[in-house]
């Protein structure tokens, strides 16, 4: 009767010299590129700087050009604080390796100013001059350089849907921000045109994400 036997004395299995050379070569030639390498933090910044540095700029057109006052903005100022807030937690929980219940922070602060921009829009102060689809087509347009960073800083880890998601949600404050001192219409105006632009940036981004290579695929 021959011995048992033993699974841990067993001959590993031999590696192919050739696939083995050759995941050497494809090492060194990424290597020899020398691309630079920009830390997520730097990312989440440069995230956040894109969308509140267009929703500064607006402010400041509209004050110039006298489409708001001061006081208009001052009145405003807890409901614009808070959707900076929410960009400035979403863009970092989104590209934080180990962010993720940063990430769901995001995604409850988002859903609480998209309930605060409903409830509390005033009454609209009369008929609008333009479609109200214009909103959703602006908050959109200003939205797209947000957009684009976004897209190029989820390419440096692998695709995950959350992540994706809260990186659009962020993309989408600028479009809110703006929509808070340039329109005067009424709530349900506010929750389908302006909240509807946010969704669409949100699906975007995660669906832009989603279908392009990640550079590396770390966590």
């Amino acid at each position: 009767m021959s011995a048992p036997s033993d699974p841990w004395r067993s001959t590993p299995p031999r590696l192919d010299p050739k696939a083995m050379q050759r995941a050497l070569e494809a090492s060194r030639a990424e290597l020899a590129l020398k691309r630079p390498v920009r830390s997520w933090r730097a990312q989440a910044v440069g995230l956040f700087a894109a969308s509140a540095g267009l929703a500064f700029a607006v402010a400041g057109v509209f004050l110039a050009l006298g489409r708001i006052t001061g006081a208009v903005l001052t009145g405003r100022a807890p409901m614009l604080a808070m959707l900076l807030s929410t960009g400035a937690v979403c863009s970092w929980g989104a590209l934080s390796p180990r962010g993720r219940r940063l990430r769901w922070v995001g995604v409850g602060m988002a859903l609480v100013s998209s309930a605060l921009l409903v409830l509390t829009r005033a009454a609209p102060r009369g008929p609008s001059t333009l479609p109200e689809w214009v909103c959703t087509v602006s908050h959109v347009a200003l939205a797209l350089v947000p957009l684009v960073v976004a897209v190029v800083a989820l390419r440096s880890a692998a695709f995950d849907p959350l992540r994706a998601a809260v990186a659009g949600l962020s993309v989408g404050t600028v479009g809110a921000f703006m929509g808070e001192l340039a329109c005067e219409q009424g709530p349900g105006h506010v929750a389908i045109y302006h909240l509807g632009a946010w969704a669409l940036l949100t699906f975007t981004t995660w669906a832009l994400s989603k279908r392009l290579k990640p550079r590396t695929y770390a966590p």
